[in-house]
């Protein structure tokens, strides 16, 4: 009574790499992206704001 021998699942891995990447792009444009409310960007802003004072 020999159980034939499963195929490689090849849908699992195709599957797993797919949400591997999107796993990856999303967290690559999270690190990327700078939010309004972070301090770098509040200096960014005032910097601005001083050089249309200065006009």
């Amino acid at each position: 009574m020999n159980e034939p021998k499963k195929p490689f699942p090849y849908l699992v891995v195709g599957i797993s790499l797919l949400l591997g990447c999107m796993f990856l792009g999303f967290f690559f444009l999270a690190v990327t992206n700078e939010p309004e409310y972070m301090p770098s960007h509040q200096k960014k802003l005032a910097e601005a704001a001083k050089v249309q004072i200065n006009r």
